[in-house]
C-alpha cells in the first residue's frame, strides 16, 4: 500500500472501530431499558394474557449478557493489541486476534435475542 492507502485504510479502521462499539452499546441500552420495561409490566401483574412475559425476559437477558461479554472482550482485544504493538508476544498477537472474532460474534448473538423479544413483545401486544 502507498501512504495514502494506507492513511485511507487507517482512518476507516478507526471508523468501524467506533461504529461497532457504538452498535454495542445502542444493543445493549436497547436490551437493558427492554428488560427493565418487561420485568415492570411482570411484577405489577398487568401483563395481557398473551404476551409471553418469561420468555421475553429470557431473550433479553440474554441480549444484554452477550451485550456484556461483548463489550469484555472489547476491552480486552484493546489491550492485547497494544501489547502486542509495544512488546511482540505471541500470547499477545494470539489473544489480539482471537479476540475480535469473539467480539463480532457475541454481538450478532446480542443482536439476534433482541430481535426475537422485541417481535414475541410486540406480536404478543398487537394480536391478543
Amino acid at each position: 500500500m502507498d501512504p495514502r492507502e494506507q492513511e485511507r485504510y487507517v482512518r476507516w479502521q478507526g471508523y468501524r472501530i467506533k461504529q461497532l462499539s457504538f452498535a454495542i452499546n445502542l444493543f445493549l441500552g436497547f436490551a437493558v431499558a427492554s428488560l427493565g420495561y418487561v420485568i415492570k409490566i411482570k411484577l405489577e401483574q398487568k401483563a395481557h394474557a398473551g404476551i409471553p412475559l418469561e420468555t421475553v425476559i429470557i431473550w433479553f437477558g440474554v441480549s444484554a449478557l452477550f451485550g456484556c461479554i461483548a463489550t469484555l472482550s472489547r476491552l480486552v482485544d484493546f489491550r492485547y493489541t497494544v501489547r502486542k504493538i509495544k512488546d511482540d508476544g505471541n500470547f499477545n498477537a494470539f489473544m489480539a486476534k482471537c479476540c475480535g472474532p469473539v467480539t463480532w460474534g457475541c454481538f450478532w448473538v446480542q443482536v439476534l435475542p433482541y430481535a426475537v423479544g422485541a417481535f414475541l413483545f410486540i406480536y404478543g401486544v398487537i394480536y391478543t
